[in-house]
C-alpha cells in the first residue's frame, strides 16, 4: 500500500497471439477445437475480472452498493457487453465484465479498483485483485 492508502493497481493482460485463429467449444463433455468463428482481433471478447474476500454477512450491502455504484461506472466503458457478480460460499466476491476490446477491459479494471477502494473497503477483508484477458472459450444456451 502506498502513502495515503492508495493500492497500486496491477492489471495483467495476456497476449492474443497464441489464441489467434483458434476457437474451442465444450461439446459432449469435452473441450475440442472447432472451425474458426473469428479471425480479427475486433471479433474477440475480453473479460475484466475483479476478486476480493468479503467480510461475513456483507453480501446484501455489497450487492446494493455494486448495483448503485459500480454498474453505472463499468457499463459506461466503451465496448461494454455484460456484467456479472458471483458471491461464493467462502465470501469470495468475483465481478466479471465482458468487453468487445481489450482496452475496455483494462479501463474497467482501473475504474473498478478505484471505486472498490473508495466504496467497498469497509466491507472487504482484504484488497481486491484485477486481471484482464481474452475470452478463449465460451458458450451460450
Amino acid at each position: 500500500m502506498q502513502e495515503g492508502g492508495v493500492v497500486p493497481l496491477q492489471v495483467h493482460a495476456f497476449g492474443m497471439d497464441q489464441f489467434r485463429g483458434k476457437a474451442y467449444d465444450w461439446t459432449q463433455g469435452a473441450l475440442t477445437q472447432r472451425p474458426i468463428l473469428f479471425n480479427r482481433r475486433e471479433d474477440l471478447m475480453y473479460a475484466a475480472i475483479r476478486q476480493a474476500k468479503a467480510k461475513t454477512g456483507t453480501a446484501e450491502e455489497l450487492a446494493r452498493r455494486i448495483k448503485e455504484g459500480a454498474i453505472p461506472i463499468i457499463s459506461d466503458v466503451e465496448g461494454f457487453m455484460a456484467y456479472y457478480v458471483v458471491y461464493a460460499p467462502d465470501d469470495t466476491v468475483t465481478a466479471i465484465s465482458i468487453f468487445n476490446n481489450h482496452a475496455g477491459a483494462e479501463e474497467a479494471n482501473r475504474r473498478a479498483i478505484a471505486w472498490i477502494e473508495q466504496n467497498l473497503a469497509p466491507l472487504l477483508a482484504g484488497q481486491a485483485t484485477a486481471v484482464a484477458g481474452p475470452v478463449i472459450v465460451h458458450t451460450l444456451a
